[in-house]
């Protein structure tokens, strides 16, 4: 399905409601044709292409969720921030900013990015700084680093429209990802707030529902809370010492219906950080191999 925001900007939405493994798109009618990430509908992104063209495929990040279908497009430009291009890049990179390099977990996630999504490297063509300005044709872009999801990535303001894409600052009730290797709490709250001053008219996310309207103070407010609620979910599950394994069956994030390696690496990913940072804060240490709570 796709969505005109602006004259020369459509939205065009993501299967399952933009849910994953889909996330909504961008396509600027300028510049040649423009994709803002390629995870959305494969059948609106073809016909896109042969109508009005498609000349470079923007990425906001390098999550599979958002080069679903790049490799369907391999003489298509890329480009993508400074920071995350290497990712795009490298298979090795990829699996070690994924965190799961030299792990248990490597050969799953090789198998799963290879087949599913698939990964293909790339050559990034350009490579965006903060604040970079973009012109596609006659539209102009400001480019916006947002770390924290990602190390580098990438949200596009369009001040003449009055459009704020966020790509995966999303606004959903499940809550902000920040378990890469590199990702970190507290850069995703910066992040989330920075964006939120923004001021976009539209704010258009990758995941589940799209356009926000307006102001998003709030919405971003009640969107970083779910980090409070997941610590203090852990903080009470810690009131006796726990394995890793037992933090992970817990299902503090995904819930118990929830089995399998994906959701397990997704678990502790998000649950490491939270107990990184509260260790460093002198809250949680580890004895024989168990976390343990020493500030309630």
């Amino acid at each position: 399905m796709i969505r005109q925001l602006a004259d020369r900007i459509l939205l065009i939405e993501g299967g399952k409601e933009g849910r994953y493994p889909f996330s909504h798109s961008l396509y600027i009618r300028d510049g040649g044709g423009i994709l803002v990430d390629c995870g959305s509908d494969l059948d609106v992104i073809l016909r896109l292409k042969e109508e009005e063209g498609m000349a470079t495929i923007l990425m906001t990040h390098y999550h599979e969720d958002h080069f679903l279908f790049l490799h369907r497009f391999p003489d298509t430009e890329v480009w993508a921030s400074e920071e995350d291009a290497p990712a795009l890049e490298s298979f090795d990179v990829l699996l070690d900013l994924y965190g799961v390099a030299g792990t248990h977990q490597e050969a799953f996630f090789r198998d799963l990015f290879a087949g599913k999504f698939p990964y293909r490297p790339r050559t990034v063509a350009r490579r965006l700084g903060d604040r970079e300005r973009i012109r596609f044709g006659r539209t102009e872009a400001v480019a916006i680093v947002a770390p924290g999801h990602t190390p580098g990535h990438l949200c596009l303001h369009f001040p003449s429209e009055g459009i704020l894409f966020l790509a995966d600052y999303d606004l959903t009730a499940f809550g902000p990802w920040y378990g890469d290797k590199p990702g970190g709490i507290e850069e995703f709250r910066r992040s989330g707030k920075m964006l939120a001053e923004v001021g976009a008219r539209v704010n258009v996310a990758s995941h589940e529902v799209p356009v926000h309207e307006g102001n998003i103070a709030a919405e971003m407010e009640a969107y970083l809370a779910v980090i409070d609620r997941r610590e203090e979910s852990l903080r009470e599950y810690l009131r006796r010492p726990r394995t890793r394994e037992e933090i992970v069956a817990r299902r503090i994030v995904y819930g118990k219906e929830r089995p399998g390696p994906w959701f397990d690496y997704g678990e502790w990913a998000l649950m490491g950080k939270h107990l990184e940072d509260m260790a460093a804060r002198g809250e949680v240490l580890v004895e024989e191999g168990r976390y343990v709570l020493i500030s309630p």
